[in-house]
């Protein structure tokens, strides 16, 4: 049960990683450049774009506003890249 959930999870972190580096890029900002912008470590805007990392709630806000973005309006675009029947619970 865990090994699925983890795969499940993995899925959510690598959409999210996807979402957020495709905004950035949007944007036409560099790692660097946001970093500097908003003083936010470009280590943890990297981890966050490679899914290397589980990311905390606060951190995925941090970007998001640094992004002008909704942290609700990120997680529609992870919702919406999800499988149809996807959950994390076995039913």
């Amino acid at each position: 049960m865990r090994q699925r959930e983890s795969k499940k999870a993995d899925l959510i972190f690598s959409l999210l990683a996807k979402e957020l580096k495709t905004e950035r890029e949007k944007q036409q900002k560099s790692i660097r450049l946001l970093a500097y912008e908003f003083d936010i470590q470009k280590s943890l805007i990297s981890r966050l774009e490679n899914g290397i990392n589980e990311p905390k709630l606060i951190s995925l806000w941090t970007l998001c506003e640094a992004l002008n973005i909704k942290p609700s309006e990120l997680l529609k675009r992870v919702e919406e890249d999800l499988p149809e029947d996807f959950s994390l619970i076995e039913k």
